[in-house]
């Protein structure tokens, strides 16, 4: 029975991966380890505990770069992209690794970032049996080449990334392929990814992370956070540089935590048993290019103080946007400026790690993909992202992203954080729908 079952697997891995069938098994999954039972925290060691502060460094650092060249709505996931980037990393050396993982803000220690990304890609999910997590990571890879054993030990090993070869004859063949992974990690919120334009002509390889969330807000003294009946709609939202729009608020009145960040306020919504929260930043002023001011206040020392001194000790009266935003980003001059140059360049790169060349190629990232979406409403949050870190080769050289009234009626921050990590999952900005 067991030899049928091992032959009948690896039929079903010799079929075509091109087609977006969501009922099939897929040979590709690797589950990762779950724990049993629900923990009551992340336990991290004193090390890891300033990889999170580094995680949120880079957060807030990508934050202010994607805002800077969107000026609009922004929904991006920090983890998602760190998971992308920290498995690339295993495939690069030299230079061009050491600027991977130094602008992730991870020292030079590869094997201690490892650990931590295989550390929390386990506790996560096993924080609230209320709250879904997904976290997970796949390498696509053109079967013209093949990828270091050492690679593909960590992919599978430490990432729980499953590596598949793809007979790429074009580049339909790869976004169905990815689209449908996509499609099934985030239970159909990012449907769909990539389009043809997104995948190189040359098209090497495709290192993939998926992070998916949702949950209901916390009950305060057995009462739902918001109410549909009590949601004020459309009314007046103070957009930066002045003028209005119209949306439709959540309210409530709660003892919640709340405090400051400089002049900004700052606000807790728990999510279920309260591991996960949202946290709203709201500038002080209406009007004015607040977000762009707070964005530029913003670091990560500020960030955890303001943490640490909030207080629970009022009614907070809360009015908060119903919205719902999606973004796709290339991330390429966000991640250069960050400080990640030589991976992008073909001249220079030193992906050596990840894949093997028949010929005379070499590999360097060609662009870095996410595509984001949140919908936050009176029973909850729903929110996913998708990166791709797309490898190209080249074999010619170098080629020329109290009462306390908080009303957010203006532009704001906002993040959702896994509370006794303080890992900093999603960020974004709203300012009008």
């Amino acid at each position: 029975m067991k030899q049928t079952k091992t032959i009948l697997f690896l039929l079903i891995a010799a079929l075509s991966f091109s087609a977006c069938d969501k009922n099939r098994i897929d040979p590709i999954d690797i589950e990762p380890p779950y724990l049993e039972g629900i923990i009551s925290k992340v336990t991290l060691n004193e090390e890891q505990k300033a990889y999170v502060g580094a995680g949120n460094n880079f957060a807030i650092k990508s934050l202010k770069a994607i805002y800077e060249q969107e000026k609009k709505n922004v929904i991006f996931s920090p983890l998602s992209l760190q998971y992308a980037l920290a498995l690339t990393a295993n495939g690069a050396s030299g230079e061009t690794a050491a600027e991977i993982v130094n602008t992730l803000g991870y020292g030079e220690d590869q094997k201690a970032l490892n650990d931590y990304c295989n550390l929390l890609l386990k506790q996560l999910p096993a924080l609230d049996d209320s709250v879904e997590v997904k976290l997970v990571n796949a390498v696509v890879v053109n079967d013209r080449f093949r990828v270091h054993n050492d690679f593909r030990k960590t992919a599978e090993k430490v990432y729980y990334a499953p590596v598949e070869y793809l007979k790429v004859t074009n580049k339909k063949v790869v976004v169905d392929r990815i689209n449908e992974w996509a499609h099934r990690n985030t239970n159909g919120f990012i449907s769909p990814f990539l389009n043809e334009r997104d995948i190189p002509n040359n098209f090497a390889a495709a290192i993939l992370n998926a992070l998916y969330f949702k949950s209901k807000w916390s009950e305060v003294d057995g009462e739902s956070m918001f109410l549909k009946e009590a949601t004020l709609k459309s009314q007046p939202f103070y957009l930066d540089g002045g003028g209005q729009s119209k949306v439709d608020y959540m309210t409530t009145g709660k003892y919640l935590r709340y405090g400051k960040m400089g002049d900004n306020k700052i606000l807790e919504l728990p999510y279920a048993h309260g591991n996960y929260v949202m946290y709203i930043i709201l500038p002080d002023s209406k009007g004015k290019n607040g977000v762009e001011r707070l964005l530029s206040y913003m670091t990560q020392e500020k960030w955890s103080k303001a943490l640490s001194s909030m207080s629970k000790d009022a009614l907070v009266r809360v009015r908060l946007p119903k919205f719902e935003v999606e973004n796709k980003y290339i991330l390429n001059n966000t991640l250069i400026a960050l400080g990640i140059r030589r991976a992008f360049d073909p001249g220079k790169a030193q992906l050596d790690k990840l894949l093997h060349s028949p010929g005379s190629e070499s590999f360097y990232i060609d662009r870095v993909i996410q595509k984001a979406r949140i919908n936050v409403a009176e029973w909850g949050t729903e929110a996913a992202a998708v990166t791709a870190v797309m490898i190209g080769f080249t074999s010619t050289g170098p080629q020329p992203e109290k009462i306390v009234d908080f009303y957010a009626d203006h532009p704001f921050v906002y993040t959702i954080v896994e509370k006794t990590s303080g890992v900093m999952l999603f960020a974004g900005v709203f300012n009008s729908l």
